[in-house]
């Protein structure tokens, strides 16, 4: 039962440690190109780093705080209630053959049965951030190509290419900055929605932190 239970914590322990972060690629092509196509004008293209506007940005850096705030809250709730179930297996060891072994075999029973809910909830919160996070994360990616898709008509590009994927261009090419600072301004902030995680039943509810039902 021991060995069971700890397997049990230590997988869900794994499960609240995990930090999604979607991350979509980026491919555009500016206002002008079907113009500059049709006339056989020459290729124009233009450089954006996504991973730096989605990190040096406000609403990136308010998307980040709004994530970690929550995984640090699912984390401390999660660790108290591991903690108190390590406490109620250690003390139920210490109290076998000191009864029946059909009661200590129930109180086993419903132990397990706490770990399980614990183990459920633990999952359905790591999911309920990743809901969270992939939809202050579309909000996000929506701005950034709407913006770029914006700078890229007003330069005249016809190809918008992710930093990442390129090895050498000339500086004028990169226009991060420039996407950063129109961002700040129309997209201070991102709606990052409160994680939704069911309640367990009443009779699966977690552990307080005394140990106890």
């Amino acid at each position: 039962m021991k060995n069971s239970v700890s397997r049990r914590l230590a997988l869900a322990a794994r499960l609240v440690s995990l930090l999604p972060l979607v991350v979509s690629a980026l491919l555009l092509a500016g206002g002008s190109a079907a113009a500059q196509r049709a006339s056989g004008g020459p290729m124009s293209l233009i450089i954006v780093d996504i991973q730096q506007a989605q990190r040096e940005s406000l609403p990136g850096k308010a998307l980040a705080a709004q994530r970690d705030k929550y995984q640090q809250n699912f984390q401390a709730e999660f660790n108290s209630a591991r903690q108190a179930l390590q406490r109620s297996d250690q003390d139920l060891a210490k109290q076998k053959g000191t009864m029946p072994q059909e009661a200590y075999d129930q109180k086993v029973k419903a132990l397990e049965l706490q770990v399980v809910a614990f183990q459920n909830r633990t999952q359905m919160a790591v999911r309920a951030l990743e809901k969270s996070t992939d939809s202050a994360m579309a909000e996000l990616m929506n701005a950034i190509l709407t913006i770029t898709g914006e700078i890229a008509a007003e330069m005249g590009a016809n190809l918008v290419l992710p930093k990442q994927q390129v090895v050498l261009h000339e500086p004028r090419m990169d226009v991060t900055v420039q996407v950063i600072e129109r961002l700040n301004r129309k997209l201070p902030t991102v709606n990052f929605p409160t994680p939704q995680v069911d309640e367990p039943s009443s009779s699966e509810a977690l552990p307080s932190k005394s140990g106890k039902k």
